[in-house]
């Protein structure tokens, strides 16, 4: 047991002096695991729990690596290669009944990211596998990209940059204020509710809200929202910003019928997943220009080249490549989430599980 302490000291101590912080901000910073628990369970328990890691993580490697390490665990950027496992980790790759054959010692699934719709739960549960994932380690970064389609359609953003590239400057008659609008929320869960502070600090003459269940935090002040029937959000807004989760009850539950009760002044912004909304049916409102819109992702993802979507004039429509969750200080947040998910699921206190082994 000295002997290994003190390997694992002298390990540690060359670590610490070659390392770097993950960022300047300490609050995002990816602590050691003690080393009085890393000599323990390598002596105790043998060699450390491996993780496979599937995807890559959209931070630097080597910090993605370090999260993990510093949670006690070896780590295997195994990809597509197989693996001896314990636990494998991925994004937004699927992770299906062939992907878990190349990983028959995994134990969890450990996704970084909210969204688990990609992975097999039925395959999972039958070879007894765990899966967890990170539910709320984005809601300000996907809460602002609300704000800022909202802005970048409301104001003309990338039309007046293009007026100025193609040698133009005066671009329009102008653009509108938020402030006084009506604005509309479909979804009040984290990011939801958090949108909808952001929007409140513009002064807009109401926020009307919708959710399968009142939500007790956006009526009262500071929001001091009003919950209202989809129909009524849709037909009333200036400004509706959609935040539900995909799943068989979501699917394309935003139809021809409430977008047509949209007004031609109305923007509509898609920050949750594109197949909450008839896609094919936006396209084609979008381009009678019956309302507008500011969309962050799509019925297909990456976006088809023959997409309708893609045929809407350029006024009437500001796209982004689903980008809503991925600031910098999001994903850092997001692969400590994970690494600590890993290490309470092996400590026996699992937290932020989907599916029970």
């Amino acid at each position: 047991m000295l002997v290994a302490c003190k390997s694992a000291a002298l390990y540690a101590v060359g670590r610490a002096a070659s390392r770097t912080a993950i960022t300047s901000s300490p609050r995002f910073a990816l602590p050691a695991a003690p080393l009085a628990l890393r000599c323990f369970s390598s002596t105790a328990a043998g060699a450390k729990q491996k993780v496979a890691i599937l995807q890559d993580q959209q931070i630097p490697k080597d910090e993605a690596v370090r999260a993990l390490e510093a949670k006690g665990f070896d780590v295997d950027w195994a990809l597509e290669a197989p693996s001896d496992a314990w636990a494998v980790c991925t994004v937004t790759s699927p992770v299906t009944e062939k992907v878990l054959e190349r990983h028959p010692a995994c134990k969890v699934v450990a996704v970084s990211f909210t969204g688990f719709n990609h992975i097999d739960l039925e395959a999972c549960k039958k070879r007894g596998i765990a899966v967890v994932n990170v539910p709320a380690y984005s809601t300000d970064a996907v809460a602002e990209l609300s704000v800022g389609l909202t802005l970048a359609v409301y104001r003309e953003i990338p039309g007046g940059e293009r007026t100025i590239r193609a040698g133009g400057w005066a671009h329009s008659a102008g653009g509108l204020e938020v402030k006084d609008k009506v604005v509309g929320i479909v979804g009040l869960g984290d990011i939801g509710i958090r949108t909808a502070e952001l929007f409140r600090a513009f002064g807009p003459s109401e926020l009307l809200g919708w959710s399968r269940k009142e939500k007790p935090k956006f009526s009262e002040a500071p929001i001091s929202g009003r919950h209202v029937s989809l129909e009524e959000l849709f037909e009333r807004s200036d400004i509706v910003s959609l935040h539900v989760a995909l799943n068989a009850e979501t699917q394309g539950f935003v139809g021809r019928s409430l977008l047509e009760r949209l007004r031609p002044e109305a923007v509509l912004v898609n920050v949750a997943r594109g197949g909450v909304v008839d896609q094919a049916a936006m396209a084609e409102l979008l381009s009678q220009r019956r309302f507008r819109a500011g969309l962050d992702v799509f019925e297909k993802e990456p976006i088809l080249a023959d997409d309708p979507i893609l045929g809407v004039p350029a006024d009437q429509v500001v796209l982004t490549p689903h980008v809503a969750y991925k600031s910098k200080e999001a994903l850092l947040r997001r692969m400590a989430i994970t690494a600590n998910n890993l290490r309470a699921y092996a400590d026996g206190a699992p937290q932020n599980v989907v599916l029970k082994a």
